[in-house]
């Protein structure tokens, strides 16, 4: 007999339960609201194609010359003697820098290197240090950051595209004005 009573009680909470569920949503006493289907984005406009002709090579013009010839100098020409062969000179200047100096790519921008001089949490102080690299020569500016809840003033000096060059620069500053710079990569 405890068994049955279980039973029923169970079966009792059960449809409790179902009822509680179901009997809201069968009387629901609000109206059911509108959804406003209504788009906002305007209809697409009419633009009619423009055609583009293929274009026509005029008559009169030669071909251009293939790219290894088109920027050599004119072979000179002295009447009554062949022309002789002409070799470019090597252009005036530096010698081109070795293929690990030159500047890299970093995604669309160059890669670029910058100094960071000191960093301080007085603004005046940075820009009395500014004034001292810029009379010195160098290209300064400063930057605030957030360090410990605290805004810092870091000064800093370049870009310059070679790494090579930063970290010549670096020991000049450290030497001129006794601080240990850091060689950091630049962010715009």
């Amino acid at each position: 007999m405890r068994e049955r009573v279980k039973q029923r009680i169970v079966g009792a909470v059960v449809l409790v339960a179902l009822a509680v569920i179901f009997v809201p949503l069968l009387f629901t006493l609000e109206p059911p609201r509108a959804v406003d289907t209504a788009s906002q984005i305007p209809p697409a406009p009419d633009i009619d194609p423009v055609p583009v002709e293929d274009p026509e090579r005029e008559e009169g013009f030669a071909a251009p010359k293939p790219a290894e010839e088109a920027f050599l100098p004119a072979d000179p020409v002295v009447e009554g003697t062949p022309a002789a062969p002409v070799t470019p000179a090597p252009a005036p200047g530096p010698a081109p820098a070795p293929a690990e100096a030159r500047p890299a790519l970093a995604g669309d921008l160059v890669e670029a290197w910058v100094i960071q001089v000191a960093s301080f949490r007085d603004r005046q102080v940075a820009d009395e240090l500014v004034a001292k690299l810029l009379a010195a020569g160098h290209r300064a500016y400063v930057r605030d950051a957030v360090a410990q809840g605290a805004t810092t003033y870091r000064v800093f000096v370049g870009p310059v595209a070679l790494k090579s060059r930063a970290d010549a620069d670096k020991i000049a500053i450290d030497k001129a004005f006794g601080v240990n710079a850091l060689v950091l990569r630049f962010t715009p």
